[in-house]
């Protein structure tokens, strides 16, 4: 195999460790008993995995299930006829989110004490599933995720704000669940694991305080108004526990395992992708033009500040598409940035696989670049030098990687 395909197979060794199926059917083998009556609540990105593997565990002593997810994920997912499936908004909530909403909360509440609740949960939950204050709309709603998602804001801010708005995040759905006992699994696409920032906490409450100093006068007219926050003491956190079972240290170190055994000298830089995607761009850049041969790894997630109308692509190939820029003409290194969940940003890739030479060979222009940069539409513009990489979707989450061979 040649380098590039190397780099894919130590790709797919990432992906594979935190694969929703193998890792919630691991889990549950653990922790189930045969005389359990179970019910089953999926939510996020990666839901359709995740719940594939607890029917493979619990499908005998399955009483009902909720699955909720977005269209791309659950596509293929074949459920038995006690499971409901929604299809909520992402990454903008709309009208169907608020139904998921809806029944999700008369689900959790139709449970019985003699049934033990398994829910799973994984990134996207955030704009999939909502349930709305009063004094909120779903054009406010909608805005207040637009306008997050062109701010620059991390993760952890975003959720946070999204929090403000909502009656089951935060931990806030806890209070509606009538089971004898709940289990949470949880796959995380956030750096520190943060129960309460993944999928906006929707068992875990939140004790990040809003920062509104500088938020447009509509965003802190929503969040004035946030329904209370439970905390941890409350009765109803007793009966519910909280397991990550996979993240992206699972990933990298796996990637890392993969490159050795490949024997390739690895370089696992850990959870250092982060704040604006051009300065990373730029560290990354001068870093592998001298680094050492063998593979170098990187995960988490950088911010990218868009000013102009969006086009197509996301966080990974606009990296992809600056590395290219600022790698051009250079030899010896190869790259490939990754979405876990395999959906970059409103594209239909994962990311692209880009070197020095791959801006030239398909005759684009560094005026070219920029003027795609500059409306974020880097998945149209690697399209046209087939650098796009594909993976299957809606397998894991746990934010992005960065995979540099440099021989």
């Amino acid at each position: 195999m040649g380098v590039r395909d190397d780099l894919i197979s130590i790709v797919e060794a990432g992906l594979d460790s935190v694969d929703g199926r193998l890792c919630v059917a691991k889990a549950l083998a653990e922790n189930i008993n045969a005389d359990d009556k179970i019910a089953v609540v999926a939510v996020g990105k990666a839901a359709p995995a995740m719940l594939e593997g607890a029917l493979e565990v619990v499908a005998e002593q399955l009483v009902s299930g909720l699955l909720i997810s977005k269209a791309s994920c659950a596509a293929s997912t074949l459920l038995p006829d006690c499971i409901d499936c929604y299809i909520g908004g992402h990454p903008i909530p709309n009208e169907e989110s608020l139904v998921a909403g809806q029944a999700l909360i008369d689900y959790v509440s139709r449970l019985s004490l003699d049934t033990k609740l398994i829910v799973l949960i994984s990134g996207g939950a955030s704009a999939l599933v909502e349930v709305l204050p009063d004094n909120v709309s779903l054009s406010q709603l909608q805005a207040l995720n637009d306008y997050l998602l062109h701010s620059g804001r991390d993760i952890y801010a975003m959720n946070r704000l999204r929090q403000s708005v909502s009656k089951i995040k935060a931990g806030r759905l806890a209070q509606y669940i009538n089971a004898g006992k709940t289990r949470s699994y949880i796959m995380s696409d956030v750096g520190n694991n943060e129960l309460s920032i993944i999928g906006s906490g929707l068992l875990a409450p939140s004790y990040h305080q809003i920062d509104l100093d500088d938020l447009p006068k509509w965003v802190r007219q929503c969040c004035l108004s946030e329904p209370e926050l439970p905390v941890d003491s409350d009765e109803e956190f007793n009966h519910i526990e909280q397991t990550v079972i996979a993240d992206l240290d699972q990933a990298l170190s796996a990637m890392e395992f993969k490159a050795v055994s490949s024997d390739y000298d690895a370089f696992n830089h850990g959870k250092t992708i982060e704040g604006d995607v051009k300065a990373f761009a730029d560290r990354v850049a001068d870093y592998l033009i001298r680094a050492p041969i063998g593979i170098h790894i990187w995960g988490g997630e950088t911010t990218v500040d868009i000013n102009e109308p969006k086009g197509v692509g996301g966080r990974n190939t606009y990296l992809a598409l600056l590395l290219a820029e600022k790698l051009r003409g250079f030899e010896g290194i190869v790259l490939a940035t990754v979405a876990t969940d395999a959906d970059d940003g409103n594209s239909d890739c994962a990311g692209a696989l880009v070197d020095g030479e791959t801006l030239d060979e398909a005759n684009i222009s560094s005026e070219l670049v920029a003027s795609a940069l500059s409306k974020a539409n880097s998945a149209e513009l690697l399209g046209r030098a087939h650098a796009l990489l594909h993976f299957a979707k809606g397998r894991s989450n746990v934010a992005d990687l960065l995979v540099a061979i440099k021989y």
